[in-house]
C-alpha cells in the first residue's frame, strides 16, 4: 500500500480484530470514520485474504487524509488500527463522485492482462513437465527389436538415418516417416536394439537429429 497520495480518497485499514462480526465491524468503522467526511463505501470481508482489513472510501481526498492522521493507532476492539493510503480509489468513487468510469475499465483491462500473462506463464512451465512425463512413459516400454526415434528436425533424411545407425551391430533398416517427424529403426533382435540404446549418446543424437529428438523402444 502507498504511504501517501493527495489524489486517493480510499484508505486501507488493517490490524483489525477479526473476531468481531462483519456487521459490527462495518458499523464501528462507519461511526469512527464518518466524523472526517462523507463515506462512499466500506469494504470488508471475512475471507482469509481480507481478514482483519478494510478499505474506506471518502467523498474527498481531504477527508481521507485527516482520517489517516487522526485515527492512526486508534484503539478499536482492543487493537490499534493501522492506516495507509490504498493503491487506487474504489469503483464506487469513480461512479458516484468522479463520474468517470474509465479508471474502472482500465483496472479491469490491466487485471485481465495480468491473468492472461500468468496463465501463459503457467502453461509454459507445464509444457516441459508434460514433455518429460511423455518421454519417461516411452522409456518404460519393454524391449523390442524395433526402436522409435521421435521429434526429428525437418532436415533429417533417409540417408542420414541409415548412416548413423549402420555403426550399431544387428542394424537392419531405418524407415523415415517425414510427416510425423519420426523414424522406425529395426534391428535383427531385441538384444541388438537394446545394445544400440545403451550405446547411443544423447548429445550426439540431438546434434544429428534435432534438439528434441529421443530414442526408445517402439510399442509392440
Amino acid at each position: 500500500m502507498s504511504s501517501a497520495s493527495p489524489h486517493i480518497n480510499t484508505i486501507y485499514v488493517h490490524n483489525l480484530n477479526d473476531k468481531v462480526s462483519l456487521k459490527k465491524l462495518r458499523q464501528s468503522l462507519d461511526e469512527i470514520f464518518n466524523k472526517f467526511g462523507t463515506i462512499i463505501q466500506i469494504t470488508a470481508h471475512k475471507n482469509l485474504k481480507m481478514k482483519g482489513q478494510a478499505f474506506i472510501t471518502f467523498e474527498t481526498a481531504e477527508s481521507a487524509a485527516k482520517a489517516l492522521v487522526k485515527l492512526q493507532n486508534h484503539q478499536l476492539f482492543n487493537k490499534p488500527i493501522k492506516i495507509q493510503y490504498a493503491k487506487t480509489n474504489s469503483d464506487n468513487y469513480f461512479t458516484q463522485v468522479a463520474n468517470d468510469p474509465k479508471p474502472i475499465e482500465t483496472r479491469k483491462e490491466l487485471k485481465a492482462k495480468q491473468q492472461t500473462k500468468k496463465r501463459t506463464a503457467d502453461e509454459s512451465e507445464q509444457k516441459p513437465q508434460k514433455k518429460k512425463i511423455k518421454i519417461d512413459d516411452w522409456k518404460k516400454l519393454p524391449p523390442n527389436k524395433i526402436l522409435l526415434l521421435q521429434n526429428l528436425s525437418g532436415s533429417v533424411d533417409q540417408t542420414k538415418l541409415s548412416s548413423y545407425f549402420e555403426q550399431f551391430a544387428g542394424f537392419v533398416t531405418a524407415r523415415l516417416v517425414k510427416a510425423r517427424n519420426l523414424s522406425f529403426v529395426e534391428f535383427e533382435n531385441d538384444s541388438a536394439s537394446t545394445e544400440c540404446i545403451s550405446k547411443v549418446d544423447s548429445v550426439v543424437l540431438k546434434e544429428n537429429f534435432g534438439d528434441e529428438a529421443f530414442l526408445t523402444y517402439a510399442k509392440k
